[in-house]
């Protein structure tokens, strides 16, 4: 029998290349996508396909009752800030809403699918169908000379890094010169690195992590080559990610664009 798989997708091609793979495995999907942000070729791809505004909870869980969805992943981008401009919100909502002890990431989508397993549905590893994307731990340009002082930038951005992560504010800071330049809060990787550069210019050490005991099953750090485009444009020295829990999308141009503009990419455990 077809094992049949949910998927909640949010912006990215995150949800496409997690259809395409359960496909390969020879599981059916069924798609439901936050309206607005999935991209247009989910719906040729999804086996069941159907659209679903942020509020509309209770109609995400009896579409995939209807179609027989016991597990389900969530991917793909729905940005943070998006809480404060949900204005339809039907019951379900409305008593998960009342169940979420704050607004972090953590707790919501914690609580989120918490909600959906109460229900009967088990949220399963948002990366489940993205193995081959995860990060090694490894300087993926070993021909960059690392000197001390960048050295010492990593180190200090690595440990800054898991500071904030740890309070649950962001999963990316910039440092430069031992200094921290700027921290992720709500407005993403991409804002913080251009308002880093803003502030301290070229030269930073950006370090992206995720949190510590990091729940696999939703907001997994992701990189791609809109952010390295931006680390160019900003002169960036380095870009270091958590190795086995960071998605990074083209990984061949992401190597070969960091290496000709001299910027260190590396997976850290």
């Amino acid at each position: 029998m077809t094992e049949t798989v949910g998927i909640i997708a949010g912006e990215s091609v995150l949800p496409l290349l997690s259809c395409r793979e359960a496909h390969r495995q020879g599981k059916k999907t069924i798609v439901a996508a936050v309206k607005g942000l999935a991209l247009p070729e989910l719906a040729r791809e999804a086996d069941v396909w159907a659209e679903f505004s942020l509020g509309q909870l209770g109609g995400v869980i009896r579409f995939f009752k209807w179609n027989g969805v016991r597990r389900a992943l969530m991917i793909g981008r729905v940005k943070h800030a998006a809480i404060f401009s949900i204005w339809t919100m039907d019951g379900k909502f409305l008593r998960f809403l009342a169940k979420v002890k704050d607004k972090t990431t953590t707790s919501l989508l914690a609580t989120l699918a918490d909600f959906f397993s109460n229900e009967g549905i088990e949220i399963m590893d948002s990366t489940f169908f993205l193995k081959e994307y995860l990060l090694e731990a490894k300087n993926y340009t070993p021909q960059i000379r690392i000197k001390d002082a960048l050295a010492w930038d990593i180190e200090f951005a690595w440990e800054k890094a898991w500071g904030i992560a740890a309070l649950d504010i962001g999963q990316t800071i910039c440092v430069k010169n031992r200094a921290v330049v700027a921290v992720e809060a709500m407005e993403g990787t991409d804002r913080t690195i251009t308002r880093a550069a803003e502030i301290a210019g070229p030269g930073l050490v950006v370090a992206k992590v995720s949190r510590p005991g990091h729940d696999m099953r939703f907001d997994v750090p992701v990189v791609g080559l809109k952010t390295m485009g931006i680390l160019e444009e900003c002169r960036a020295a380095a870009f270091v990610l958590e190795a086995k829990k960071t998605l990074m999308l083209d990984q061949a141009d992401m190597i070969d664009r960091a290496g000709k503009k001299n910027i260190v990419l590396m997976g850290k455990a």
